[in-house]
């Protein structure tokens, strides 16, 4: 029995439609604009033929709609010169999943699947951004490099000794929990409502199958989750912020990390050119040298 259910598995695997799918170009992959541009064709296409047979321009039609369907594009090259020649703020309306996390200071919280619900009413910003160098450098959590170092940089910016020591502290003591209900008590929902999915390319937080928040990885998700430790015991008004302002600033305090949240491993900062399913871009990327975790990434 085991046996003839492995060769059906295989056999579908392998059936002629399987082998036609293009997963790169399908599923959440599919670029919008592409797959409208594909459409246009075939509908051109079908229109030319019907000129000439009638009967045989439905065929056509249902032909070209199931190549675009199973491989994301009818004439090859289409998604190529579709990232090329479309301006980039169209393909941006339509790119479905972020290349980049959030700039440093912007939020890992999907507001469109609802997580602005879950924002206290009574925060005190509303729903305006925050500073959070401004929150920062006011609450002594980041002070002029040159401060902590004669030799330091003049315009940059430092975690200052007891706060670097409280984050890597508020790390130790997270990264062997329970991940799932770590996330769910910083987005303030029950536990058993939030799924976390983990991959090499992101960290998803699902509460009742809406994603609600995404970083670029699980060791993304863990320094914002030992930030907020961090920020909560320095910053006075943090019960009152909105949740949305809270991502903001523990995403802003990503931006500082010295090595790797998960493994510790160095890092490195390098500039990248980065492809989601519409477009690609330039950006630079905070990585760990030893497992490969993307930390941060911003627009270049």
């Amino acid at each position: 029995m085991e046996s003839e259910r492995s060769n059906r598995d295989r056999s579908n695997e392998s059936s002629p439609l399987e082998r036609l799918r293009q997963p790169e170009y399908t599923g959440e992959n599919r670029c919008v604009p592409c797959t409208a541009v594909n459409v246009a064709i075939a509908t051109v296409l079908a229109l030319g033929v019907a000129a000439i047979s009638l009967p045989a321009a439905p065929a056509v039609l249902a032909v070209s709609l199931a190549a675009i369907y199973f491989r994301g594009y009818l004439v090859p090259g289409t998604p190529t010169l579709t990232k090329r020649y479309f301006p980039d703020w169209l393909l941006a309306k339509f790119d479905k999943a972020p290349a980049s996390g959030p700039e440093p200071g912007g939020t890992a919280l999907e507001a469109d699947d609802g997580a602005e619900d879950a924002a206290a009413p009574d925060d005190v910003d509303g729903p305006d951004p925050v500073d959070p160098e401004r929150q920062f450098r006011e609450h002594g959590i980041v002070v002029p490099c040159e401060e902590l170092d004669g030799d330091g940089p003049e315009d940059d910016l430092c975690l200052t000794d007891d706060v670097e020591t409280d984050w890597h502290a508020h790390l130790e003591a997270l990264r062997d929990g329970d991940r799932e209900r770590q996330v769910a008590r910083f987005l303030e929902v029950e536990p058993d409502s939030l799924a976390l999915e983990e991959s090499d390319e992101h960290a998803i937080a699902r509460v009742d199958g809406r994603m609600v928040a995404r970083w670029e990885s699980g060791a993304a998700a863990l320094a914002d989750l030992a930030g907020a430790r961090v920020l909560e015991d320095r910053l006075p008004d943090w019960d009152r912020f909105a949740l949305e302002n809270r991502s903001q600033l523990a995403s802003g305090l990503r931006a500082f990390v010295d090595r790797c949240p998960d493994c510790e491993g160095s890092i490195s900062l390098d500039e990248e050119t980065v492809e989601s399913c519409c477009r690609s871009h330039q950006v630079y990327a905070i990585t760990c040298e030893d497992c490969g975790a993307r930390i941060l990434e911003v627009s270049a």
